[in-house]
């Protein structure tokens, strides 16, 4: 305690109370999913057996009662992530993956636009390109290094500046950058300073730049500010950040934004008036209506404000800091272990040189003689130990080939006998085919790191 003076032990207090359910098991797969509290699962029925709600598209007292919770889990979000609620508007969707196929379907795409995509981004995001593609625009992954000298020349070039201002300001054709605040494969946190500066410069002339941000592993244990930094869009899934509801997530966008999508299909709900005969109706005005076609979750909406008021008991400030000393704490022990012959346990993937502090610790283990124990057997093993943790490339190619050595072809060839990334297979000549990840949350202990630590030790060490 003396070395980690932000571990939260109050944090330990209430898994022990609200986990009970996990009694005998580590869960390490905060990133795949988030952990409800109990008493939030019991807020959450006391309020649908206390309140009756009806459908938000009638008109009668149980369905003005669920229009007024949906307006007031809007206002809750936006409160949340400090949105302006002048600037910004919440769209519910399916979850993250929805909000991000949301803005690659509407976004307004031409054959002289961009998209332009950090490499580590999950597959949600990598998606959009195929909207891209079918409007004959252009696409490309881009590394970090990349967007940083990039940025930095288009700065700091005086006789550009004043330009390349004026041709953001001006432009006609809509490009689009998309990165992860956070990489769900590592962990490692992207310069959010990057939203307004590419919003500012661009990343070429003759483009307005809008800016994606993927926060779905983000979110759950750090607090995004869209007054700091203002996105275009914002994708975020609640069961990420406090276990439930499922199948739930949000775009946060601008308004100005929201102006010039392109949506094609509409639903009910969406629309004031529409026609049977002819191709005419008239959509809502207001962003968060004319974006969610039919009827909303409107259930797990209600149930929203229960997982938020967990989050902001604990406080964002303390749960960052918490994960962060559990994080860093986790791969400096792992960072020690060694065989008998002096050869490391771990190898562990992340920027060089950086200690983790995202919550995440991603690696291989390996054998005495420098092979790889195949990650699904690692897996296997976890699971027969009750602990419980995520193999594979979790759906983030570009940081699997970039991290692991792999080629475009090696992914191919490897496809041809999996049905996921996370199939359990061997490793592609001397390279593993995917990794093992390990993250941690706003509940998770020193008891939980080091049962992990402990079970590498025990069944590894050689």
């Amino acid at each position: 305690m003396v070395r980690f003076p932000l571990y939260n032990d109050t944090i330990r207090e209430l898994a022990m109370k609200e986990l009970a359910r996990f009694e005998g098991h580590t869960y390490l797969d905060y990133t795949g999913s988030g952990v409800y509290q109990s008493s939030q699962l019991k807020a959450i029925y006391d309020d649908f057996d206390t309140h009756a709600y009806g459908n938000a598209h009638s008109q009668n007292p149980s369905a003005d009662l669920t229009d007024q919770r949906l307006r007031e889990a809007r206002e809750l979000l936006l409160d949340f992530f400090n949105a302006d609620a002048q600037q910004y508007s919440v769209v519910f969707t399916s979850g993250a993956t929805g909000a991000l196929k949301m803005v690659g379907e509407d976004f307004p795409w031409s054959p002289r636009s961009e998209f332009v995509y950090v490499r580590v981004n999950h597959n949600s995001v990598l998606g959009i390109r195929e909207y891209a593609y079918a409007a004959g625009a252009t696409f490309r992954a881009v590394s970090e290094e990349w967007v940083m000298q990039t940025l930095w020349e288009r700065k700091h070039s005086a006789e550009r500046v004043q330009a390349t201002v004026a041709s953001q300001s001006n432009a006609t054709v809509e490009c689009l950058f998309a990165m992860p605040a956070k990489d769900n494969f590592a962990g490692m946190y992207y310069p959010n300073v990057w939203i307004n500066d590419i919003q500012t410069y661009g990343l070429s002339d003759e483009c307005r730049w809008r800016v994606l941000v993927d926060g779905a592993a983000y979110a759950p244990t750090r607090r995004f500010d869209l007054t700091e930094y203002h996105t275009d869009f914002l994708a975020i899934s609640f069961y990420k950040m406090f276990g439930y509801p499922t199948g739930l997530g949000a775009l946060l966008l601008r308004n100005d934004d929201a102006r010039i999508f392109n949506k094609v299909y509409w639903g009910g709900g969406t629309v004031v008036a529409a026609v049977c005969d002819s191709r005419w109706c008239k959509m809502k005005d207001n962003p968060s209506l004319r974006f969610e076609d039919g009827t909303v979750s409107f259930l797990s909406v209600v149930a929203l404000k229960y997982g938020l008021d967990k989050l902001k008991a604990v406080g964002m400030s303390y749960i960052e800091q918490h994960v962060s000393m559990l994080t860093t704490y986790l791969a400096e022990q792992l960072d020690a272990l060694t065989h008998l012959n002096g050869r490391p346990v771990i190898s562990r993937y992340g920027r060089w040189g950086e200690m983790p502090t995202g919550g995440i610790v991603n690696l291989n283990v390996m054998k005495p003689d420098g092979s790889y124990v195949s990650f699904s057997q690692v897996q296997q093993e976890a699971a027969a130990n009750m602990i419980h943790l995520r193999t594979g490339c979790f759906c983030n190619p570009g940081a699997c080939q970039d991290y692991l050595g792999l080629s475009s072809d090696d992914i191919k060839h490897a496809s041809d006998v999996r049905e996921s990334c996370s199939d359990p297979t061997n490793p592609f000549g001397s390279k593993p085919l995917g990794s093992v990840r390990v993250s941690l949350g706003y509940l998770s202990t020193f008891e939980d790191v080091d049962n992990f630590i402990q079970f590498i030790r025990a069944t590894y060490v050689m």
